[in-house]
Parts: C-alpha cells; structure tokens; sequence
C-alpha cells in the first residue's frame, strides 16, 4: 500500500517545508502545540535562537518520540526549571 504516488523527489516540495525528510523528521507547529508538547517530557531540551535585526523572531526546537518540533514567536518564552535551554547561534530548519 502505498499513500504518495508520486516522484520522490518532489515529495518535500510539495510538502511545502512543514515537513522536511532530507535531513531527518521536523515538524512546524504553532506555538501552543509546542508548549503542550513540551509538558508531555519530564526534563525536555530546548534549543533556542533569535533572528533579526529590528524585529527578533524567536526559534525554538524540541524532539519528542523521535520527531523534531519547531516553533517561532515575536516573543522570548520563560521556560520552567526542569527544561533544559541550548542558545544556538543559528538553527538550519528550513521552516
């Protein structure tokens, strides 16, 4: 059984960058689905990094049950004590 029938090279082109496979499993998600993923671990990893000049973009990234999560906000989160944080100067994710 197949569910794309298609050229697979093409395929994360028209997954339109939500989801990419040549480099691994990422996922892009807004916002409140990340911190709610964020809950499900007992001591998640974030990893986080700030792009822009007059106007920061925050990017955040997490892996849970073997995917990568990704987010952005205009705003930097305060994350809780058990959540270990990585300040990265860039994050390649294609989103």
């Amino acid at each position: 059984m197949t569910y794309y029938s298609g050229d697979a090279t093409a395929q994360p082109a028209a997954i339109s960058g939500k989801i990419f496979t040549h480099r691994g499993t990422g996922v892009c998600v807004k916002l409140d689905d990340f911190l709610a993923i964020l809950s499900k671990s007992e001591e998640p990893l974030v990893i986080v990094t700030s792009e822009g000049f007059f106007t920061k973009i925050y990017k955040y990234v997490t892996a849970y049950k073997g995917f990568v999560f990704f987010t952005e906000s205009l705003d930097k989160l305060e994350f809780a004590n058990n959540i270990e944080i990585i300040y990265a100067q860039s994050i390649g994710t294609d989103i």
